[in-house]
């Protein structure tokens, strides 16, 4: 089969573009919707007369495209296996030309997994490319997984499982016109899109907090540490208080959510990796000399401050000097109030030379 690759990642695109077309005339949450919805890694692969395409969430922003080239299964490219001839099929697809779309539909949620189990490690789940003709087929939110026949402890193994989030298969000779393919095929797909808004949207709904948590605390949040007794407490709240002026979601690490299971160090690890900066005041000795060290091998951005030729030891602080960028000493006079103009401007241009960095360097931010 000898198709032009544009045409190929054309197809997947307005695929795409005609599903979030009908989510934006019918005023859906896209937050209670599939990721891919939203953001797609798309794979397509071709199977003799036919073309597979899988649509899987992206952790990106803007979809992404990629060729897979020849398969000889739908299971093969669907669980991403080495290449295996099928010796027979679960389903036998309609060759009715004119069908619409067969889509086989999941659930998603709490405790919802629905599986199709392939008994053979050598079967597929359509008889597509071994056919004269098949109407258009999809999966949608379903897991897949190849069983072996039950040993002697009366036990099946699952030598392969994926959840396929999206798949549609389409016969060549349905491909070369998308308007008319996507007539037979739209109300099938919005149908099931628009149940799963109204009836499983909770779900997805609470895979985005995570997400969008995220984002906005290492965009906004700043970790204030140092002693927790009488006046350095107080000039931490002090600290925290000209930082939430500032715009900023500033947190103490005690006021900060922690679990049973975690340890007083996963805490300050865990809040101080997800924040933008974080501030130490050091005047005495105390619990933020050990999280300092965190900090450090964990490359958090960190401004020290300390009172003018005061220092709590001479165990940390001097690593700014020559081996850490990320580390800076700041002094101040009698306040750390009176340098903070200083301090927040430091951090925040390292911060934004960090994420344009990154973005030079890692070539799947280069292309968001």
């Amino acid at each position: 089969m000898n198709i032009p690759e544009r045409n190929l990642k054309s197809f997947a695109h307005q695929t795409l573009e005609k599903i979030r077309e009908f989510v934006h005339l019918e005023n859906l949450d896209i937050h209670r919707l599939p990721g891919w919805v939203k953001s797609a890694n798309v794979r397509w692969a071709s199977l003799n007369n036919s073309l597979l395409f899988l649509f899987e969430d992206s952790s990106l922003e803007n979809d992404t495209f990629t060729n897979s080239g020849d398969v000889k299964s739908d299971v093969q490219f669907l669980l991403d296996l080495p290449e295996f001839i099928p010796r027979a099929a679960c389903f036998k697809a309609p060759d009715n030309p004119g069908g619409g779309l067969i889509i086989l539909v999941g659930e998603s949620g709490e405790g919802k997994m629905p599986i199709l189990n392939i008994t053979s490690s050598y079967s597929s789940l359509f008889n597509i490319g071994y056919t004269n003709y098949h109407v258009p087929l999809a999966i949608l939110n379903n897991f897949i997984q190849i069983l072996t026949p039950a040993g002697r402890n009366g036990t099946s193994e699952i030598p392969a499982i994926r959840f396929v989030p999206f798949a549609i298969f389409v016969h060549i000779d349905d491909f070369s016109d998308f308007n008319a393919l996507w007539n037979r095929c739209a109300t099938h797909i919005e149908n099931s899109l628009k149940r799963i808004h109204d009836l499983e949207g909770d779900f997805y709904q609470s895979q985005w907090l995570p997400k969008e948590a995220f984002q906005t605390t290492k965009e906004k949040s700043v970790i204030v540490l140092g002693k927790y007794s009488d006046s350095e407490l107080n000039e931490l709240l002090q600290v925290r208080d000209y930082l939430r002026a500032k715009g900023y979601d500033a947190y103490l690490i005690r006021d900060l959510p922690e679990h049973p299971m975690m340890s007083n160090e996963e805490k300050v690890r865990l809040w101080t990796s997800a924040s933008r900066f974080c501030m130490m005041i050091d005047r005495e000795a105390a619990g933020h000399i050990a999280e300092y060290e965190y900090l450090k091998t964990q490359r958090t951005i960190l401004a020290l401050l300390r009172q003018k030729g005061k220092a709590s030891t001479y165990m940390i602080g001097d690593e700014h000097l020559v081996d850490f960028q990320y580390i800076n000493l700041f002094e101040f006079e009698k306040s750390p109030l009176d340098i903070m103009g200083v301090v927040i401007d430091w951090a925040e241009k390292l911060a934004k030379k960090r994420a344009e960095e990154y973005g030079k360097v890692y070539p799947w931010r280069a292309s968001n």
